[in-house]
């Protein structure tokens, strides 16, 4: 795995960079609606708890 990611990362940075792109010529990010927490992350004994339960 590290070998075909190491290949993608150096025939991309081997690409030309180009010039003069601006902010507004990037896509949008991708967004979801996750459902939301399901636990308190500020609760330590709650999260050790669940994650004892997995």
């Amino acid at each position: 795995m590290s070998a075909l990611v190491e290949a993608g990362l150096r025939r991309i940075l081997a690409e030309p960079a180009t010039t003069g792109g601006q902010a507004e010529d990037l896509p949008p990010l991708p967004s979801w609606n996750s459902g939301g927490h399901l636990v308190d992350i500020a609760n330590r004994d709650e999260l050790y708890r669940v994650m004892e339960e997995e």
